[in-house]
């Protein structure tokens, strides 16, 4: 599991629930592990654990917003505030 980081998928406000549930689906096929999901109205999307080679796959597709439904994904990292 060498290769597995964490990262956030963000997707679009207007995904559907069932399309979330399918990139979670690959996350898990391909070893990954869901740590978190996110439906608000603020923000749609989860946290996972994956392989890199997935997360690079996620991002090539999605890059410039070219993807119908994920809107981004990044490294997962601690936040702090002041």
């Amino acid at each position: 599991m060498a290769d597995h980081k964490p990262y956030v998928v963000i997707f679009k406000n207007s995904t559907p629930s069932s399309v979330i549930d399918e990139e979670t689906k690959k996350v898990e096929s391909q070893g990954g592990k869901i740590k978190q999901r996110f439906d608000s109205e603020i923000m749609k999307g989860f946290a996972a654990t994956m392989p890199t080679s997935h997360a690079d796959s996620i991002q090539s597709l999605s890059a410039g917003g070219k993807h119908e439904h994920i809107d981004y994904i990044e490294p997962d990292s601690e936040v702090k505030t002041q």
